[in-house]
């Protein structure tokens, strides 16, 4: 159970790498989103932005209280059946915590530049896309200098 909204224990970082995973699987040769390490940056995220704190906070915490969780030891000990159903019993029963937490899981995921390599998208700036822009050239503005004012002064 988290210590407060951005502070998680070892545990949970553990149980939040595997509900991770169940969230945005491996495909090909890109592991799943917590095989990948995000709980670091969800955990980051939450941390400056209080929704997802919240709702992490949340959803662990429901986690950690899940009755087929506790009677098996643990989130960690129940196996990928029993996960997706303790998750889908939070997605009915908290939709909101849910819906960021899993916001939150996407965020990170598509941040990450391995995944941008997957789906081909471009990381980096978003200008100027490689072309170098020209120094400022003030004497574009030559001809509007020389006009006379075309306002009047109040």
């Amino acid at each position: 159970m988290p210590d407060n909204e951005a502070q998680l224990t070892d545990t949970d970082r553990l149980v939040l790498s595997a509900v991770m995973d169940l969230i945005v699987p491996a495909v090909d040769e890109l592991p799943g989103a917590g095989e990948m390490g995000l709980a670091a940056a969800a955990e980051e995220l939450a941390g400056k932005e209080a929704k997802y704190g919240l709702s992490l906070q949340r959803v662990m915490d429901a986690l950690s209280l899940e009755p087929s969780a506790r009677a098996e030891g643990g989130f960690a000990a129940l196996d990928e059946e029993q996960r997706i159903a303790a998750l889908r019993v939070l997605e009915v029963n908290m939709p909101r915590y849910f819906d960021d937490f899993v916001d939150l899981v996407y965020i990170v995921y598509y941040s990450d530049e391995r995944v941008h390599k997957r789906i081909g998208w471009r990381s980096g700036p978003l200008q100027p896309l490689g072309w170098e822009i020209p120094a400022w050239d003030p004497s574009v503005l030559e001809t509007v200098s020389k006009r006379k004012p075309f306002w009047r002064k109040v």
